[in-house]
């Protein structure tokens, strides 16, 4: 008996590079161009941060050199061939807004750092001792009759490579606890947003890039479009997402010391204009290979997502279309569907595939934007080499993202062009594009914040408390 097999159909195409839109309405599609040729999107509005007051937390070492080199950065830092110059952090410069690194201070004392770096101290009960010593210097600074905008949080690299991550087993159960994670849940809960400076960053010098961290200018373009965005302005918005839409990107994580209970988070909701906000959902049992949400979970998180985009947006959404990085179980998109019986959707499923890749003549890897087709499997590359850049400005070789799951109402070059769009809202940077979207790209930061923060605390929705 003779087998047969179908070939298999093979459609390449690309997606042209999506735009971001800045102050004046200008458009472009790299935001180290875009914001020198007119500045911020919300440099016009009303939710533009004049002046951003630093406060800092640190040693007074570590503090001083980063006034110091805050300030000396805002200036502005020269590019090369291959990064584009900082334009500065001015009050006449492109930004439009000042950072006065002249703000109030909690310092941790020299008799503190020992204490937290003695021989024999266990590493879990000296990151605990460091996070209470943090949190009382937030609360001090939360004291204040007028707040720091954004505290910039620098200490010695000793302490931060020693208590980055602990891990620790009880019971057969893995509890990993962050140090990073902490400190944005302690400073959540005290109302403040916050920045860490790595000691290596600020001794760092911004004439040369003589050190093996990213270029000075790089250093200085995602540092600052971060503070703008956690002072409350927008650089920039996406172009192209019809009226209406919300993206959610749906992820899950497991409270400390579980080993079956799971909680919901969506990570980031973003609304058309690049408005995100984050969502906690409920406990719920869960086994098995692949975390999945029951029916009556998923439909009332759509319930709270919809009436948090009210809230925000002052109008219904239209269009829903919720990002995982699994596939949906059949329980799960039932739950989903039910709750999205008004609205238009897709449910959509994205990962990486590692097991396929596209060859194509030439030095470069195929570019930023090639969409394959193959038979019913639908890959995107949102890295690679970047005709605008003229050069591929990665040194791995990149990867597509693949739809391994859609149930819904758009086509997948839509969905994918969606996706493509969506690796350039990361506003934690300036960089031309991510991986991943930003629904999905930091869903294990966001979990691992909320993991930190008690059941009787209601987290922040804004996404700049997370950054």
């Amino acid at each position: 008996m003779s087998l047969t097999l179908k070939p298999l159909s093979l459609e390449v195409d690309w997606i042209g590079e999506p735009n971001l839109a800045f102050a004046g309405n200008l458009t472009h599609i790299d935001p180290k161009v875009g914001i020198p040729a007119a500045g911020p999107w919300s440099r016009n509005e009303p939710n533009h941060p004049t002046t951003v007051t630093a406060g800092f937390i640190g040693t007074a070492e570590c503090v001083a050199t980063a006034r110091t080199w805050l300030a000396r950065a805002a200036k502005g830092v020269d590019g090369d061939d291959e990064h584009h110059p900082f334009c500065g952090f001015q009050t006449d410069g492109p930004f439009g807004a000042q950072l006065r690194t002249d703000g109030p201070e909690a310092k941790i004392n020299a008799a503190e750092v020992r204490a937290l770096t003695a021989d024999g101290l266990k590493r879990l009960d000296g990151l605990k001792h460091l996070l209470d010593l943090i949190d009382d210097r937030l609360r001090r600074l939360a004291d204040l009759d007028a707040p720091p905008a954004v505290v910039f949080i620098t200490l010695p690299s000793q302490i931060t490579k020693r208590y980055r991550s602990v891990h620790q087993w009880n019971r057969g159960v893995e509890t990993v606890w962050n140090l990073r994670a902490g400190i944005k849940a302690r400073a959540m809960r005290r109302g403040l947003r916050t920045q860490l400076l790595q000691q290596e960053t600020v001794e760092s010098n911004l004439e040369a890039h003589t050190s093996d961290l990213e270029h000075p200018a790089d250093l200085a373009w995602n540092l600052f479009t971060a503070i703008y965005f956690k002072a409350g302005g927008f650089p920039w918005t996406p172009v192209g997402l019809a009226e209406g839409t919300c993206h959610l990107g749906v992820t899950f994580y497991r409270p400390h010391g579980e080993r079956s209970a799971m909680r919901t988070s969506v990570a980031q909701a973003f609304a058309e204009n690049g408005e995100a906000f984050v969502l906690r959902g409920n406990p719920f049992e869960w086994k098995g290979k692949w975390p999945h949400l029951p029916a009556e979970e998923a439909a009332r998180l759509i319930s709270d997502v919809v009436d948090r985009y009210k809230r925000t947006m002052g109008r219904s959404p239209r269009r829903i279309v919720i990002h995982k990085q699994s596939r949906f179980f059949p329980e799960e998109r039932a739950g989903f569907e039910d709750a999205l019986g008004d609205f238009e959707y897709d449910l959509v499923s994205l990962a990486p595939a590692t097991g396929v890749r596209l060859m194509r003549h030439g030095a470069y890897p195929p570019p930023r934007g090639t969409y394959v087709s193959l038979g019913d499997r639908r890959y995107l590359y949102t890295t690679g080499y970047v005709p605008s850049l003229g050069r591929y400005p990665h040194g791995h070789v990149p990867t597509p993202v693949q739809i391994t799951d859609h149930v819904g109402d758009s086509n997948a070059q839509d969905l994918l062009r969606e996706v493509l769009l969506l690796t350039k809202m990361n506003w934690n940077s300036a960089r031309f594009a991510e991986r991943l979207p930003v629904t999905v790209r930091f869903a294990g930061e966001v979990g691992a914040i909320l993991r930190d923060l008690p059941d009787d605390f209601e987290p922040e929705a804004r996404y700049a408390f997370y950054m």
